[in-house]
């Protein structure tokens, strides 16, 4: 998949390890880059959202029209924000394999205020 980012901040703590470490722990940082060369590595978002372990999901709420993976499973609260402009949100689940470019908008803790 093509990965775009919202900004440089972002795009610095999901592609570099060293910037990583410094804004969240070790293990979440590692985890991090982990999925985001699983997504890069992915053909389409079909491959990324048929694995179980990131739980692609929809958003509610204030971020209706964005999506999350779990970065460290199901019981961690860190997760990558992610969203798809040029889709209408009703092909992202039912025609997964046709989208190809995926925009990560931010590494989020769930539930830091």
């Amino acid at each position: 998949m093509q990965v775009q980012y919202t900004n440089k901040t972002v795009e610095k703590q999901c592609t570099s390890l060293k910037q990583a470490k410094k804004d969240f722990s070790d293990k979440i940082a590692k985890k991090l880059l982990k999925l985001v060369n699983f997504i890069e590595s992915a053909d389409n978002l079909a491959s990324v959202a048929a694995f179980p372990t990131y739980h692609f999901h929809a958003l509610k709420g204030k971020r209706k029209g964005q999506y999350a993976l779990d970065i460290d499973g199901r019981r961690s609260s860190y997760r990558l924000i992610v969203c798809f402009h040029d889709y209408d949100p009703k092909t992202i689940f039912s025609d997964a394999a046709s989208i190809e470019i995926i925009q990560i908008e931010e590494v989020s803790n769930h539930y830091e205020s």
